[in-house]
């Protein structure tokens, strides 16, 4: 397990590593650190603002952080963003994100500028409502099949992403954090999803924690024809 002074350690060789790559034109904290929130648990986010042979530095980093003791990492795209997302053999997570210079800027509050220069970006967006809606509705219809065709663990599964997306539809009506659950404990009476857990794959179990679920979605929905429509799937 990471320590707090690991984790600064490594960040301030990171910070360092980026001042005297040529190729890095700008570099900020982002996450919990740029806004003072770290706590015990918190990972390092790092964005790096390249100017030119952005494969090149991704190459370069990741053997950076393979020496340092990363032991794996994933990739995330976002646009022509790369954000390599490494897992260090302490179990800290690190985040290294490459924009290409001229789209490198703050997308939200957790944005720290440590050098270089930051352009005016658009900022990120909640997910779309009608989307979120749309989703729901569409992992309702493969709970409701997944249960009448005794398949216990595929309905768990629809189960479960039908309620992280209720879930994000009351994030989006209460104005907190939509995206990754952030959100959900600032949820004013999250415990009233309680009842949506399952506590096992028998059969009963599974349609009640639909029906409340379908009861709640329900709710989110404002066009009368798919709000019935939904309200049909679990009677």
């Amino acid at each position: 397990m990471f320590s707090v002074s690991e984790r600064d350690q490594l960040r301030r060789d990171l910070v360092n590593a980026a001042d005297v790559d040529p190729r890095v034109v700008g570099a900020a904290l982002t996450g919990s650190a740029a806004v003072g929130r770290e706590d015990r648990w918190s990972d390092i986010d790092f964005a790096l603002s390249v100017e030119r042979d952005v494969d090149a530095v991704v190459v370069d980093w990741t053997a950076l952080m393979y020496a340092c003791g990363a032991v794996g990492h994933l990739d995330v795209r976002h646009g022509k963003t790369l954000f390599r997302v490494f897992l260090m053999r302490s179990t800290l997570q690190v985040d290294i994100a490459f924009w290409p210079s001229d789209e490198f800027g703050a997308t939200g509050p957790t944005f720290k500028l440590l050098f270089g220069e930051a352009n005016a970006v658009p900022p990120a967006r909640q997910p779309d409502r009608d989307e979120v809606i749309g989703l729901a509705w569409l992992y309702a219809l493969h709970a409701r099949s997944s249960i009448a065709r005794g398949r216990g663990w595929q309905a768990l599964y629809m189960l479960n992403g039908m309620r992280d997306h209720v879930m994000s539809l009351w994030c989006l009506r209460e104005g907190v954090n939509a995206v990754q659950g952030r959100g959900l404990d600032d949820l004013r009476d999250a415990g009233a999803f309680a009842g949506t857990l399952v506590l096992s794959t028998h059969p009963d179990e599974l349609r009640r924690a639909f029906q409340v679920l379908t009861g709640l979605l329900v709710e989110e929905i404002t066009e009368p024809e798919l709000r019935e429509a939904v309200r049909a799937l679990s009677p």
